[in-house]
């Protein structure tokens, strides 16, 4: 129960319960108050939108959903994004978010590129570019 009240899930819903629209509201619940940080770090966020499972992936389309992303080149568009959480995690993790964070900004931006994997390839050699500048690390 202690879960459910953090994730702000209602008595009647639950993350296994069968029913996808409980679910489906659930996810929208935790998305908004993970992008509001309402009662959450940004540490948390990543956390959150990275694990590999449907409700996971629910989350993580409706924390995007928050983004509009039109008209901004693809690093604007990384930056506005990496601003509002920590990217922390296994590589696998970071991965994941940015393959959200790639599908998110080709649905804002249809005509800029062919694909969602070379919106996803171009992200991670922003991430890998910035590293270099910077020392930072990402990749574990």
């Amino acid at each position: 129960q202690d879960l459910s009240d953090r994730l702000g899930l209602g008595s009647s819903d639950t993350l296994t319960n069968g029913s996808h629209r409980a679910d489906v509201a659930a996810a929208k619940r935790l998305a908004k108050r993970l992008f509001n940080l309402d009662g959450f770090r940004k540490s948390d966020v990543a956390r959150h939108l990275s694990k590999n499972n449907d409700f996971s992936r629910m989350v993580a389309e409706e924390y995007l959903s928050f983004f509009n992303f039109s008209s901004l080149a693809l690093d604007q568009a990384l930056r506005t994004f990496l601003r509002q959480f920590a990217l922390m995690g296994e590589t696998q993790e970071r991965e994941r978010v940015l393959s959200h964070f790639s599908r998110r900004y080709l649905d804002c931006n249809p005509k800029v590129a062919p694909s969602e994997d070379a919106v996803h390839t171009l992200t991670c050699a922003l991430m890998l570019l910035n590293t270099d500048l910077h020392g930072e690390r990402w990749s574990q």
